[in-house]
């Protein structure tokens, strides 16, 4: 096993990672164009949802996606995530139906679970409307299996661009349904379920097709029993490990909203479902697109050498792209949940501003969570994600106790800073980059955001514009205003920092390049 290289200071080595460092960042903006276009057109479509149901529609869905979402991460045992790790294309080809082989043995389990047990888990859940709409978690928990699986091939060979096709197929079908029922007068929590069902399940198809054209008969012709039995026990760390690592990352991840539902009701779940739902945009839009990429240089570098250098870089971009949007979240998050959304929807802006720190924890940390695969450390995820489903549960169980759920989700904030925050100097620590040039990184940027924020703070505090309602869209026009001028303030800071980062800047250059020419 290769040691990792140690972080080195010196020019010299930085200009030499220069070119693979630019087109590390290169694969991130092609994935960003599709995430970007999807997450514009929640954007754009978000305010028309939240008008069009209620709360508790969105806490029905957010029960059902959390059931579907825990078991789909471990529907194939993890053997998704060896795909990218072979040298050989022979080697992940049967890791890739390894991985197909156990999603076809697990799901028909799930079916028997809500077969068995769907009524006792809607009443569990404070949320009997449910229990009908568990029959489609089999569906969903396959098409989010497969959908893993052909992921990890895609970027196993950087189409990138393809995977972006399939996330928009995702939600632009999920999102565009959703609104249609609404439209017609079906808003309902079952109508929510549906329209996503069918987002992933043709996002699934999609991804599937171009595999099947590009690369089926090559998978096929190269499948053998006796490499798939091989390859099962070469990465048996996967299901022992990251299997059980995977579970309870997504119980951290879901539960919250069950426990909610559970403890108060599910309208109180479906604010955190919206809070969580905007707060994840970056996470979606830049963390997973950076993951992508990073697992796949990632595990290239290692057995270059050059792991820590790519490691270092990774983490500095994420530091700069995360910070500020979740720190401004932390200021204006009421504000902006009651423009965008209405009213109604306050509250959900106030458990955005509690989580928001924690959000940017996850931010940072999730694309980093590929070290442990790559350094063969699968055992720190199970001690992480421990830490983190025994500290959240802990944290909503005293809230629910107490009937204060703001003292719940202060409470499950700062112990999710904590165990993230030991994950991310532990993760860098191993790559070889010492402690204080992660913290330095982070607090670099803190200083560099400083100003822009304080700009934000002091157009709230002493906000010029009168008190006074747009009488059609019924939005206090200081909100709006203040939120107009944190955008204007976000764009001068992304403006900055690219034109601060040579490499992020020929990237997009060499995107709108190639873009232009097209046209």
């Amino acid at each position: 096993m290769h040691t990792p290289k140690k972080y080195s200071g010196n020019e010299h080595q930085k200009s030499a990672e220069r070119k693979k460092d630019f087109s590390f960042f290169y694969d991130v903006v092609k994935l960003l164009s599709g995430n970007g276009f999807v997450q514009v057109f929640r954007i754009l479509l978000s305010p028309v949802i939240s008008r069009l149901f209620l709360p508790e529609f969105f806490g029905i869905r957010q029960n059902f996606s959390s059931i579907a979402n825990i078991f789909g991460a471990i529907s194939s045992l993890r053997y998704d995530q060896s795909i990218m790790l072979p040298k050989e294309r022979e080697k992940a080809s049967n890791q890739f139906g390894v991985s197909l082989f156990f999603l076809f043995l697990t799901t028909p389990i799930s079916l028997i679970t809500v077969w068995l047990f769907r009524d006792k888990i809607a009443d569990l859940l404070n949320a009997p409307k449910l229990a009908p709409y568990l029959w489609f978690v089999p569906i969903q928990v396959f098409a989010i299996g497969a959908f893993n699986v052909f992921k990890q091939w895609n970027a196993r060979k950087r189409k990138f661009l393809q995977l972006s096709m399939a996330e928009v197929t995702r939600e632009v079908v999920a999102d565009g349904m959703t609104v249609g029922f609404g439209l017609v007068d079906l808003a309902g929590g079952s109508t929510m379920i549906i329209s996503r069902i069918s987002g992933q399940v043709l996002s699934m198809f999609t991804l599937g097709l171009f595999i099947l054209k590009e690369d089926g008969k090559f998978i096929i012709d190269r499948l053998r029993w006796k490499e798939m039995k091989a390859g099962m026990r070469e990465y048996k760390k996967f299901p022992q490990f990251n299997l059980l690592a995977a579970f309870l990352s997504s119980l951290s991840l879901y539960l919250p909203g069950i426990l909610l539902s559970a403890y108060f009701s599910p309208t109180t779940a479906g604010y955190f479902a919206m809070g969580q739902s905007v707060l994840r945009l970056p996470v979606v839009l830049i963390g997973n697109s950076v993951g992508q990429v990073f697992f796949q240089r990632g595990a290239k570098s290692y057995h270059e050498g050059k792991f820590a250098a790519t490691v270092e870089e990774t983490f500095k971009r994420l530091i700069v792209f995360g910070v500020f949007p979740m720190l401004v979240i932390t200021i204006i998050g009421e504000e902006l949940f009651t423009v965008a959304f209405g009213s109604e929807w306050a509250q959900a802006g106030v458990y955005s501003q509690i989580l928001s720190l924690w959000t940017l924890m996850i931010f940072i940390a999730y694309p980093l969570s590929n070290i442990t695969n790559i350094l063969g450390k699968n055992e720190v995820s199970i001690i992480l994600n421990i830490f983190k489903v025994a500290a959240g549960v802990g944290s909503l169980v005293i809230g629910g106790i107490t009937g204060n759920v703001y003292l719940g989700l202060w409470l499950f904030t700062i112990t999710g800073i904590i165990t993230y925050g030991v994950f991310i100097l532990w993760a860098t620590t191993a790559s070889g980059i010492p402690v204080w040039t992660t913290l330095k990184y982070l607090l670099d940027n803190l200083v560099f955001s400083a100003p822009f924020l304080a700009l934000i703070i002091i157009f709230q505090c002493f906000n010029p514009l009168p008190e006074r309602t747009l009488t059609n869209l019924e939005i206090s026009l200081p909100y709006l205003g203040l939120i107009l001028f944190s955008i204007l303030i976000g764009i001068v800071y992304y403006l900055i920092a690219v034109l601060r980062d040579p490499s992020i800047k020929e990237a997009l250059q060499k995107v709108l390049k190639k873009y232009l020419n097209k046209k």
